[in-house]
């Protein structure tokens, strides 16, 4: 909102006479460059704004000029009142008191932006108010960062900009440890604080629609069946344009999510109401997830039927492996497909595995002991050979997705 900006940068000079491009660039949070293309902008359309150069220099307004609301049409008066009003917290009070008297114009308090959580005291507001000064001030920041892999982890980053997208305020910055630029959701971030240390490098980060995080390899394209009943969640997560309804009130929805582990619990989120059509795979992933959420926490065999029924089954179930869902075999130790000419490990009494490759068991123990990291780090760079389009970060990522499931490192 270029007229809006200029117009603060005319009341700034007002209010506090001479400035120089870099502290009303800190003020109206952009850049000196924009501000001196502000200046041009205003000298052309008739403003005494001026520079000057050298020790006490700066951007000025020839004396005796007075701010003409007459120069504002009733629209633009309405635009720049509703902009101060928009921004979050206390940010632009008392601007938006002394623009409302110049302009004569009451309070019109139908606009309003509450960035906290419903249930939630003001914290929220506060940590992006700090996000958003280290963002100007161009201040290094530390937090840690509650990530969709289920790990927390401390962060240090260059912060960009702050985006507001969907339902959510991200942080786009470029993080010092992996050497690019990642995106961050506001309410995973734990705990920021600055370093004191100014940073100097000019930021660029990718679109927000796919951050560089999210590399193709872990997209994937799903399209889903909700029942009716969900049609008020369907609108609130979905763009119109993805939604498709069906004769029977049914919603079709076709959309692109990142391949992590935040997928299956947001999709589980909605329930018996939603039916995943495609892609397969993620269609076993739901179904074995579901399963093992209702044996772990659901399934109490000792205690009486909940529901009328004619008989019961056997209370003691017989434990299922892991990935053996519509016959897909997979090594529940180091995630090999236990495919045909694959040596199986062999148990006690010697006979084959029915879960783990003969380079992980024999004779009914492990070979080696070692941590699911461990286990990731030296499958990894095999992964990646095999598969020259993956680096070994992308396959320790989709590692950190798929051992989880398996049987020897199920929490």
């Amino acid at each position: 909102m270029s007229a809006g900006r200029q117009f603060r940068l005319i009341y700034l000079l007002l209010e506090r006479g001479r400035m120089t491009a870099g502290e009303l660039a800190q003020r109206l949070e952009v850049s000196p460059r924009t501000i001196l293309r502000d200046v041009d902008a205003l000298s052309a359309a008739g403003v005494p704004i001026y520079t000057t150069q050298g020790a006490g220099g700066g951007v000025a307004l020839l004396d005796g000029y007075v701010l003409d609301r007459a120069a504002f049409t009733e629209e633009e008066q309405r635009q720049l009142l509703t902009a101060l009003q928009s921004l979050p917290g206390q940010e632009g009070e008392q601007a938006l008191t002394k623009l409302s008297a110049l302009f004569r114009r009451g309070r019109e308090d139908w606009l309003r932006v509450d960035l906290s959580r419903w249930g939630a005291s003001q914290a929220d507001e506060g940590k992006f108010r700090l996000l958003k000064q280290a963002v100007f001030a161009r201040q290094t920041l530390a937090f840690s960062y509650a990530s969709s892999y289920g790990s927390t982890r401390p962060r240090k980053v260059l912060p960009a900009r702050l985006v507001f997208k969907g339902q959510a305020w991200y942080l786009q910055a470029f993080d010092l440890e992996r050497e690019d630029y990642r995106t961050f959701r506001l309410s995973r971030i734990l705990s920021p604080a600055p370093t004191g240390e100014v940073f100097h490098r000019l930021l660029d980060p990718p679109d927000i629609e796919f951050p560089a995080d999210i590399p193709p390899l872990f997209r994937v394209e799903v399209k889903l069946r909700f029942t009716r009943a969900l049609a008020y969640r369907v609108y609130d997560e979905f763009d119109q344009s993805c939604v498709t309804r069906q004769s029977d009130g049914s919603l079709l929805v076709e959309a692109v999510f990142p391949d992590d582990q935040w997928l299956y619990g947001y999709l589980l989120g909605f329930g018996a109401g939603v039916e995943v059509l495609a892609p397969a795979s993620l269609r076993r992933r739901l179904a074995i997830l579901g399963r093992e959420i209702f044996w772990a926490h659901s399934m109490e065999p000792d205690t009486p039927c909940q529901v009328p029924c004619v008989t019961m089954g056997p209370s003691k179930r017989k434990e299922v492996p892991s990935m053996d869902i519509d016959r897909m075999k997979f090594c529940q130790s180091c995630g090999m497909p236990l495919g045909p000419g694959v040596e199986l490990g062999t148990e006690s009494d010697g006979s084959p595995s029915q879960d783990y490759c003969g380079y992980c068991y024999k004779q009914g123990q492990f070979v080696g002991e070692m941590t699911m990291e461990e286990m990731i780090d030296f499958c990894a760079p095999m992964m990646a050979q095999a598969d020259p389009s993956m680096t070994q970060e992308q396959a320790k990522a989709r590692m950190h997705q798929f051992f989880p499931m398996l049987k020897r490192w199920k929490k």
